[in-house]
């Protein structure tokens, strides 16, 4: 089975609900999926030293089969930098970004695609095609 690293900003309590959403999508594509800040951290910050994180960031992007990342929020810091891991490991990337949201065209160049949505839910069959 195809593990998809979600990449996800953890705000605390207040969009908890939204990377459960976001892993949610990539299961019901028939995707494993697997988040960071949910799998490693437990919700939490758990690692004092960054380059502790890095590593084990890198260690687990290593381990995955593609990388999704929604940049709907005009994501910077640590998201841009696993994305940069991923597409270092030449990981397929998908970016997901919600209609109406301009973003930088950078993220056309390391994307294998593109997917424009307007509710979550939707992406479900387009990211299931382009990574299985």
């Amino acid at each position: 089975m195809v593990t998809v690293y979600v990449a996800a900003r953890f705000k605390g309590e207040e969009n908890r609900a939204e990377i459960e959403d976001l892993c949610a999508v990539v299961r019901a594509a028939g995707l494993q999926d697997f988040c960071f800040i949910r799998d490693v951290e437990n919700y939490q910050k758990t690692f004092d030293d960054p380059t502790e994180l890095w590593e084990r960031a890198f260690q687990e992007i290593s381990a995955c089969d593609a990388f999704l990342i929604d940049i709907s929020d005009s994501p910077s810091g640590g998201r841009v930098v696993e994305l940069g891991i991923a597409y270092a490991l030449k990981k397929p990337i998908v970016v997901l970004v919600k209609e109406g949201v301009s973003y930088k065209g950078f993220y056309d160049g390391v994307a294998k695609k593109v997917v424009t949505y307007q509710n979550l839910q939707d992406v479900t069959q387009e990211l299931g095609e382009t990574l299985s």
